[in-house]
């Protein structure tokens, strides 16, 4: 497996290099992409400009958040993040390894819903040469040199697919609610799309402040005011959109299709800012206060546009978040995780 950036509290990005592959991997002189290098005259097809940022232009999506360089460099940077505090690109009581085993006479395969930058894809591949992994997006961000086994095309997550039913052994799905207008239709295909036994792996940020239990009784409200009212902010902002307002409750979801079994949900709690008495912890906090300050801006077009608050208003407002964010002792990302297996 590719040995993970490591995290400097300095920089707020991470080392994309080529070299993280390497070059001897199996076939990869002939690695090649279904994507075709885009012309100047293609942009209008798949980005738009807004606000000095850029955005996906399809029009049935109602995904908010740019897909410009920064953003890309904060999904990457939250990707190696995500691997640090899970200990893997999947929980360890997830059996990613079990469902995957090489199996002589058949081909298995593993999907990645709204696979953006296609890290978490590329970095399983690389595990598991023998499957073919494919991963989905509405726009054509994923590099255009994967992995042999890999393979990337676009699409709406909130249509059907093409692909025939009881396809996959595997389906994973990372922080796409903002890009999922339903849920539950998006569980229909799913369910329709995975083998008997095949397993679902689902992980979502909370979009709420948090703290760490630790630091109980201690409310967001009292001790972190202005984040508070930033995420109060995003919630009619997503609402405005049909989006799913907070995290989706996704295990009683996948209890309510009566297709699952062994549904297993975890949290991670994931510290913003360097408060953490652990070392490896506090270094990981001053990274991810730098994503989470990184996503704030990306969402600050989406609050702009849709009218919660005056241009004057969000610029104090997100002045007193960046120094909540600084100075407020046990804030926490929540990363909530559910598996199952479908029946």
């Amino acid at each position: 497996m590719p040995v993970p950036v490591p995290l400097d509290e300095d920089s707020d990005t991470a080392s994309d290099d080529e070299s993280e592959y390497p070059a001897s991997y199996p076939g990869a002189e002939q690695i090649d992409s279904e994507f075709e290098e885009l012309q100047p005259d293609d942009f209008p097809t798949y980005f738009s400009e807004r606000n000095g940022r850029l955005f996906h232009s399809h029009g049935g999506s109602p995904y908010p958040l740019p897909v410009d360089t920064p953003e890309l460099e904060r999904m990457n940077v939250s990707h190696l993040a995500l691997f640090e505090l899970i200990g893997g690109h999947y929980p360890s009581s997830c059996p990613v390894s079990d469902v995957l085993l090489e199996e002589p006479g058949r081909q298995k395969f593993a999907l990645d819903l709204c696979t953006g930058t296609g890290k978490w894809a590329m970095d399983v591949a690389y595990d598991f040469p023998h499957v073919a992994f494919r991963g989905i997006d509405i726009v054509p961000i994923a590099t255009q040199f994967p992995l042999p086994n890999v393979q990337f095309t676009m699409h709406d997550v909130n249509t059907p697919t093409t692909w025939a039913a009881g396809t996959f052994d595997l389906i994973h799905g990372r922080s796409i609610t903002m890009a999922v207008t339903s849920y539950p239709t998006l569980l229909i295909e799913v369910v329709r799309l995975l083998r008997p036994r095949g397993l679902l792996l689902s992980g979502e940020w909370g979009r709420y402040p948090s703290f760490h239990p630790s630091f109980a009784p201690r409310t967001p409200a009292t001790h972190a005011p202005a984040l508070s009212a930033f995420y109060a902010h995003l919630y009619t902002a997503l609402a405005q959109r049909r989006l799913l307002p907070i995290t989706p409750p996704v295990a009683p979801l996948l209890a309510q299709t009566h297709a699952f079994t062994d549904i297993v949900a975890d949290e991670f709690y994931m510290p913003i800012g360097a408060w953490h008495p652990d070392p490896a912890m506090r270094q990981l906090g001053r990274v991810f206060r730098v994503v989470f300050l990184r996503y704030i801006a990306s969402v600050r077009p989406m609050l702009a546009e849709s009218g919660v608050a005056t241009p004057e208003a969000l610029d104090d407002m997100y002045q007193r978040v960046e120094r909540e964010l600084r100075t407020v002792a046990g804030l926490v990302g929540v990363f909530h995780t559910v598996h199952a297996r479908k029946i």
